[in-house]
């Protein structure tokens, strides 16, 4: 049996996905992601399986927070900070470092929000970004690397 308090003392609650994780043979996961202006948008402030989680700015309505997505590819995992978010709601995602609104890359084919572009390299280019709809729930997110989607199946086959 493993430990039930990390070093801060903080009660450990197991991740029922994390086996499946290690034993997986390819894992795609993102260390760098950023915002037009060059902000690193990976952070510290959320842990995905041991991973900086991607976090951004969130406004809906009058309410401002933060949310962090999951930075390895596949995994659909979102958790709301400091701010309360209802599932179909649509969000305005921005940096949290210069408050910059991330530029909508397309529509999303799901639900008819906006999939957002999250870029690959400190500058901005859409042929190499993460794209994640701003609808929360919408499990859609996708990665175009070289102007080529980039498919789950190809990561499996490698």
């Amino acid at each position: 049996m493993g430990e039930r308090f990390d070093e801060k003392g903080m009660l450990i609650i197991p991740n029922p996905r994390q086996p499946r994780m290690i034993q997986a043979a390819n894992l795609l996961v993102i260390t760098h992601c950023f915002c037009p202006q060059g902000h690193d948008l990976i952070s510290r402030r959320a842990s995905f399986n041991g991973y900086p989680g991607l976090v951004l700015g969130v406004t809906a309505d009058e309410r401002k927070g933060l949310i962090a997505l999951s930075p390895v590819y596949g995994e659909k995992v979102r958790l709301a900070l400091e701010i309360d978010l209802e599932a179909g709601e649509l969000v305005h995602l921005h940096c949290p470092a210069c408050d910059m609104a991330l530029p909508v890359h397309s529509a999303c084919p799901s639900c008819g929000g906006e999939m957002i572009a999250l870029f690959l390299q400190p500058q901005a280019d859409f042929s190499d970004c993460v794209v994640v709809c701003n609808r929360i729930d919408c499990p859609n997110a996708t990665i175009i690397h070289g102007g080529q989607l980039v498919a789950q199946s190809m990561i499996d086959a490698m």
